[in-house]
């Protein structure tokens, strides 16, 4: 997190803080996390975001239950003057009830951190390390696992360079800023439609299409994971009810929608415009709904496994940049790459696209 705006990433300026941003992207990712750098934190929903400021590092991962642990991490890697501690502490408290997160870090590699900040931090659920502190907090994070080799500079520049060739609009800015302003399910309905007015560009005859491909399916598996919360809460038997009730909003807006529906069909029908064996109208509920539930049921039916998914495709995104990556050994791993490419099957079925990358 920045109290600063941040340089937007394709500026061709260098970013002071991002050695050390990656340096803790990296810790987080290899000890369980699916992590994003430079989340936008907005003001508003609609095109043209007005930005506040944004998370240096959010790292994700999710319980049994599916729920939502979060770390938000703010990276300050110079000894600016301007740069006031205290108030960094306070105004990632605030970033970190905006993102639902839990637990906070600044990261001040170049400033020593007195006892009085340190019981502030404590009192407001933030971790203040300085200097060294960050490097050994960092490698307790990795506990002795092997480094996968994500947020390599050279891997993460390419990245960056994977993005630049999508239009700037569209699903590139959505999934930059506005789907960590809804966290709900808009999320889900708003990034397929984007991806549908791109599938013509995602063949998969290029590399960067598959990298593209993983990053949109780890969003969209995040919000499903809010969906199977909801669903696991009301009972499974439930699943059809309230994956197509998700999609509109809740309980009450689906039913209200529902009979207005019913109310208009029968209007329609009563003048003639619509009957058996003539034109009809659409249905209520989203092409995909079917489908969404059962990919729902197979992730809460294996929950040690679909937890990890976000983080499978995190693993394939940086392999095909050229990362070390994963081993494959362990049984969750391999049942989490089977849902994984559950996954993208259905963002491919649901996004109009001709193709998925294969996990």
């Amino acid at each position: 997190m920045a109290s600063k705006r941040r340089l937007p990433a394709g500026s061709g300026l260098p970013e002071q803080d991002l050695p050390l941003k990656l340096a803790v992207g990296s810790a987080l990712a290899v000890s369980g996390f699916y992590v994003r750098t430079n989340v936008c934190v907005s003001a508003a929903s609609a095109q043209g975001l007005a930005d506040v400021t944004d998370v240096d590092v959010l790292g994700i991962r999710h319980d049994l239950t599916f729920n939502q642990d979060t770390v938000a991490v703010s990276c300050k890697g110079d000894a600016a003057r301007g740069l006031k501690p205290a108030k960094e502490i306070f105004y990632l408290r605030g970033v970190l009830d905006y993102v639902r997160a839990r637990t906070g870090v600044v990261a001040l590699d170049r400033r020593a951190v007195p006892p009085h900040l340190r019981d502030l931090g404590e009192r407001l659920n933030i971790l203040v390390l300085s200097g060294e502190e960050t490097e050994r907090w960092c490698n307790s994070l990795r506990s002795g696992a092997p480094d996968l080799d994500y947020f390599e500079r050279a891997a993460y520049e390419k990245y960056r360079d994977v993005w630049r060739k999508l239009p700037s609009e569209g699903i590139t800015q959505y999934l930059r800023a506005a789907y960590w302003f809804h966290f709900d399910f808009r999320n889900l309905q708003n990034v397929l439609a984007y991806l549908s007015k791109v599938s013509s560009s995602l063949s998969g005859a290029q590399t960067w299409h598959g990298v593209v491909m993983m990053d949109i399916a780890a969003h969209v598996c995040l919000t499903i994971f809010d969906l199977c919360r909801k669903v696991l809460m009301l009972g499974v038997s439930c699943v059809a009810d309230t994956t197509a009730a998700y999609l509109f909003g809740g309980a009450t807006s689906f039913k209200a929608r529902r009979e207005l529906y019913t109310k208009v069909e029968k209007l329609l029908a009563s003048t003639g415009v619509v009957g058996a064996g003539g034109p009809q109208l659409p249905p209520l509920d989203p092409p995909y709904t079917k489908a969404l539930a059962e990919l729902v049921i197979h992730f809460i039916e294996k929950p040690h496994a679909a937890t990890m998914v976000p983080w499978i495709v995190q693993d394939n995104l940086w392999r095909s940049l050229g990362a070390k990556g994963l081993a494959r050994e362990d049984r969750n791993v391999l049942v989490a790459e089977k849902l994984a490419q559950d996954l993208l099957n259905f963002i491919k079925e649901a996004g109009g696209l001709s193709w998925a990358p294969k996990v």
